[in-house]
């Protein structure tokens, strides 16, 4: 079952976690990392990570955490797969058809960062991010965008913008960080970056590609937007 999530795009972690929560019903952070092998510290990060999705409660004082019913995980498993599938039917239609092939180009050490600092400076509407981390480097260039910033990623408060943050592992030295994620740009173009200890970046233009890479992000994007609108209701 863990590699059957895993093959939905689950880490290994999310998986473990949420299979323990359906076997053993309602569970304390202990009990989960108890059950499931996963770290204690890294079991609150993985809850986050999984409530985000649509696959896990907390509720109590102490908290627990129960996962979502077998119907709701098969559904929102199976709307994504469906969404998905469209978009690969979809492109090999194009191929078939002999429709013209979207190509991509690959960057590899500093160029990557430049080619990003080239998209960035050449967007006059919207760049859409989405990152586990805002490395400096990749932050000092965003900030020179002059037009809207829309930014997911665990430290997106640093940047101007409509900012969104979600929680990721807590590093102590933030040099061994890494960043990867997607970004769109003006719905044109889409850069996914992959920035440790060596950085690589794809670029791509074609229609289908942003189409994918939107269905990717913009699930996300919605439930934090209207997060947002309830908690300044609610305030």
């Amino acid at each position: 079952m863990i590699e059957i999530l895993r093959s939905f795009g689950f880490t290994e972690y999310e998986a473990k976690a949420l299979v323990a929560l359906i076997a053993k019903g309602s569970l304390t952070a202990r009990e989960i990392a108890e059950f499931s092998g996963i770290p204690r510290t890294s079991v609150y990060d993985v809850m986050e990570s999984l409530k985000a999705k649509g696959f896990v409660e907390e509720f109590g004082k102490p908290a627990k955490f129960r996962a979502v019913s077998n119907e709701e995980i098969v559904e929102t498993l199976s709307r994504r797969a469906k969404e998905g599938l469209e978009a690969l039917k979809e492109e090999i239609t194009k191929l078939r058809s002999g429709e013209e092939v979207e190509f991509i180009k690959l960057y590899r050490g500093k160029s990557v960062l430049e080619k990003l600092e080239e998209l960035v400076k050449s967007a006059k509407e919207e760049i859409i991010i989405l990152l586990s981390y805002l490395k400096p480097e990749i932050k000092e260039i965003l900030s020179k965008a002059n037009c809207k910033l829309v930014v997911i990623s665990s430290n997106a408060s640093e940047l101007a913008g409509e900012c969104y943050e979600i929680k990721s592992p807590v590093v102590k030295d933030h040099t061994l960080e890494f960043s990867h994620g997607l970004m769109i740009f003006d719905s044109k173009k889409i850069f996914a970056i992959f920035v440790n200890n060596v950085a690589i970046g794809i670029v791509g233009e074609g229609e289908g590609l942003v189409e994918f890479s939107k269905l990717m992000i913009e699930p996300l994007l919605r439930e934090m937007r209207e997060e947002r609108i309830k908690i300044e209701k609610q305030s």
